[in-house]
């Protein structure tokens, strides 16, 4: 058994009746003894306890409370850790071990995140007591005998051996692994999915967000960072919600809690913060130089910097559309105060028609000095190619959010990613991974057509090369009539953009 794996729980009960098909949660193994995992697991039995339902509900915030022994043998598990490979919950491939939940704390950071950040999200199951439990942290004191001999500092000690281990500096767009047992079922125990670190949101920089896509069932699950070497993972976070939606969209990210400040924030009281833990990944940092916020009224999409002399920026057409009527603004950095500018809609190609594009203006004076035009890309795309979105999806009040994908498919005239992309993206820039360089600008994701399903992870932009004539043609006249080039009235474009003889766009 190795620290800091996945582990599965089962509750107890499942050996009273063998008929019941087990369904268990996840967790991290932070040590020979002990397991973190999250509030989610007491959820297949709080409403049955009305003692537990209480001890839950008086979690005092950032305090470590231990369980009453009065209703402790209700909390028991057996646990399940892998040792082998074969994937086999019930053969020699995990150990198992008997388990029970000894303390719990509620974490300040995550509670007011949720209180805030997501109030206008929604998650599976949102009656009280599931809410309540999403910022709950649980431990599990793994024995070998029915009853649990449980000490105060050995279960501080196995928090702070955690918080030893936690890089404390997390940079966007870092590979990450998620492993767990999605549905509880343990069938799919010790399953990963990889992705990267799309954003860090919410107080302290306590939720992750990843496009590594987890499952109901894999909350508690450990979320690890992957160095380029792949030769090892570093455990960074823990699976808190798979599953959600904003403003009514499915969101195809998984959030998960920052352990580093989470984990310190219960210990501060009793051990002094040590030194911040650096992790570097050689990654472009800069990847969102370029990137700004668009507003236009009350909606907002994303824009790129392509020039910074002139301050011209480009973004989609169907971001801008209230512009007769409402004005538009450039906000140069998200995190920084002030520094929202008025913009000039220079041209925008007509509603539902190639290429969705706009071409805004600055005076150059206002242009924060921190931003660096992005390259567009003249070379051929290649299918498989690896690339990043970048956009504001979800918040207008943080940094843009990266999701990695590749090229699908690429066209003359369009380019098809696996990049999930949200709304609020829209006219931000696909990067290739290997040059840094613009691909193209995300316009939309793949709607039904019947209008009921959105799938985040088919995206569709305008090529980098169908951009640069015009815009370099625009740069060097200065005549904004030379944009007139990106309405295009093509009949073999116009069909490829409206997905015919498929389903339609959502423009």
């Amino acid at each position: 058994m190795r620290t800091m794996d996945s582990a599965l729980l089962l509750h107890s009960s499942i050996d009273k009746d063998p008929l019941t098909l087990p369904r268990g949660c996840s967790g991290i193994s932070i040590s020979t003894d002990w397991i973190l995992t999250h509030g989610t697991a007491l959820g297949s039995f709080i409403d049955k306890s009305s003692a537990i339902s209480s001890f839950v509900a008086n979690l005092v915030p950032g305090e470590l409370t231990t369980v009453p022994r009065e209703f402790a043998s209700e909390l028991k598990f057996r646990v399940y850790r892998e040792r082998g490979t074969d994937g086999d919950f019930r053969s020699n491939s995990f150990e198992e071990h008997h388990g029970a939940i000894v303390a719990a704390w509620r974490c300040p950071l995550l509670r007011k995140t949720f209180d805030e950040f997501f109030e206008t999200w929604s998650f599976p199951k949102s009656s009280i007591l599931d809410r309540s439990l999403r910022s709950v942290f649980l431990l599990v004191h793994v024995h070998d005998s029915d009853e649990s001999i449980m000490e105060t500092s050995s279960l501080e000690q196995a928090l702070s051996c955690l918080l030893d281990q936690v890089p404390r500096n997390l940079i966007r767009g870092s590979s990450v692994e998620i492993e767990s047992t999605p549905f509880g079922n343990p069938v799919f125990a010790g399953s990963v999915a990889r992705g990267v670190i799309s954003n860090v949101v919410g107080d302290e920089g306590c939720v992750i967000m990843t496009d590594a896509y987890a499952f109901p069932g894999g909350e508690g699950g450990p979320l690890y960072i992957i160095p380029p070497d792949c030769k090892r993972r570093i455990i960074s976070g823990m699976v808190i919600a798979p599953s959600s939606w904003c403003r009514g969209e499915w969101v195809d990210y998984t959030f998960a809690a920052n352990l580093a400040p989470c984990v310190l924030n219960i210990l501060r009281k009793k051990n002094p913060p040590r030194s911040p833990i650096a992790y570097h990944e050689n990654i472009d940092a800069a990847l969102d130089r370029g990137v700004v916020l668009v507003r236009c009224g009350i909606s907002w999409g994303t824009g790129v910097l392509v020039d910074k002399d002139t301050g011209t920026f480009l973004t989609c057409s169907h971001v801008v559309a209230e512009a007769s009527e409402r004005e538009i603004s450039i906000v140069m950095r998200p995190d920084k105060l002030n520094s929202r500018v008025e913009a000039k809609l220079l041209y925008r190609t007509p509603a539902n028609q190639p290429y969705d594009v706009a071409v805004l203006r600055v005076n150059p004076r206002d242009v924060d000095p921190s931003l660096r035009p992005v390259r567009l890309s003249h070379a051929a795309i290649l299918k498989g190619e690896p690339v990043v979105s970048v956009g504001f999806p979800f918040s207008s009040s943080v940094r843009p959010t990266v999701s990695g994908g590749v090229v699908s498919k690429p066209m003359d005239c369009a380019l098809l990613t696996t990049c999930c992309v949200q709304s609020g993206a829209s006219g931000g820039p696909i990067v290739s991974r290997a040059t840094g360089e613009m691909l193209g600008m995300i316009v939309c994701n793949v709607l039904s057509s019947d209008g009921t399903v959105l799938y985040p992870r088919m995206s569709l932009a305008v090529p980098a090369t169908t951009l640069s004539g015009p815009l370099r043609e625009y740069l060097r006249t200065d005549n904004p009539d030379v944009l007139r080039a990106f309405t295009c009235d093509n009949a073999v474009v116009r069909k490829i953009w409206d997905f015919y003889p498929f389903l339609p766009s959502k423009l």
